[in-house]
């Protein structure tokens, strides 16, 4: 029987990360600094109240069809998942979880023309070629599970992540993630659920959620947190009330916009009551030691399939 840590040890083991966190070097955009004891805890905390504002398919053994992705306008081609057994899941001991998380932004037309913009027919194959390597998703909820406590995991994990709540997650990467049985993890900016065009409602939200997907808060407006410190309570407290409140569920991760940390902001989403921050990297091996600051892999729009596959798929 595994033994897992007890109430006061995991607090125990948190309030040492948000203390030691000091030798690595973050991405803010590209790099953020890790905590340092003296500020974690001499960080003013704002005392400004919260308020309101007014304001699969099924596993068959059809090989995988072959396709080229070209820049014409030519019919995309028909993706179908090859057969793989369903996947055996393995008791994961606290402390350290290896598992890829990514990130994704637009995921919309026929060519990728952008870094933020992932075409369907490349994202179609990349799926794939995860399915196809063995990989199973899951959320990032049972990745903390399984850091924090230790838990069950498949044998090749993956976290697919999408930041600030476009349409295009909802009208494109969600059905082919279907196909292959693949849940993901929405972040979402919390002041554009409410009919800002381009943005998914609510009501798209929760059908995600009744699929499987899981929900997390990209802050309220969207602003680098490192600039601005005297909103960032609120922008991190009151995005997690409004969107829990709006669906009804609990959201317990944060992911810093534009991947922008530092020691204060770290702290406040500690203190707002998330379970982890998440930003960006390149490494799939995530510890307690850096909890507040997964690593994510950003899948750029000019991305190749060989050049995701050497970023993500481990043998």
């Amino acid at each position: 029987m595994h033994k897992r840590l007890s109430l006061p040890v995991r607090h125990f083991f948190i309030i040492g990360i948000l203390i030691t966190l000091t030798s690595c070097h973050f991405p803010q955009a590209t790099a953020a600094p890790f905590l340092t004891s003296t500020a974690i805890f001499s960080a003013a905390t704002p005392t400004q109240e919260l308020s309101q504002p007014t304001a699969t398919a099924p596993a068959t053994s059809t090989p995988t069809p072959t396709f080229t992705i070209a820049p014409s306008q030519t019919p995309t081609p028909t993706y179908t998942p090859s057969f793989t057994p369903t996947p055996t899941w393995v008791y994961n001991e606290a402390g350290q979880v290896v598992a890829p998380i990514l990130l994704y932004h637009h995921v919309e037309d026929e060519v990728s023309y952008s870094r933020y913009r992932v075409s369907v027919p490349d994202f179609h194959a990349q799926m794939q070629a995860l399915y196809d390597n063995g990989y199973t998703a899951i959320t990032i909820s049972a990745l903390l599970d399984a850091l924090i406590d230790g838990a069950d995991l498949p044998h090749k994990p993956v976290v697919i992540t999408f930041d600030d709540g476009h349409q295009s997650v909802y009208d494109n990467a969600f059905p082919i993630m279907q196909d292959y049985d693949f849940p993901g993890v929405f972040y979402i900016v919390a002041n554009r659920i409410n009919g800002a065009k381009d943005f998914v409602n609510v009501d798209e939200i929760q059908t995600m959620i009744d699929a499987g997907w899981e929900i997390g808060s990209h802050s309220y407006t969207h602003p680098d947190l490192t600039k601005n410190r005297a909103n960032v309570s609120y922008e991190i407290g009151q995005s997690k009330v409004d969107l829990q409140n709006a669906l009804g569920i609990e959201v317990t991760s944060f992911a810093y916009p534009y991947g922008a940390m530092d020691a204060f902001v770290a702290q406040q989403v500690s203190l707002a009551g998330y379970r982890a921050g998440i930003g960006l990297g390149t490494s799939i091996t995530h510890t307690w030691n850096n909890i507040y600051y997964l690593h994510r892999i950003e899948i750029h729009g000019d991305f190749s399939l060989e050049t995701f596959n050497n970023l993500v798929i481990q043998e």
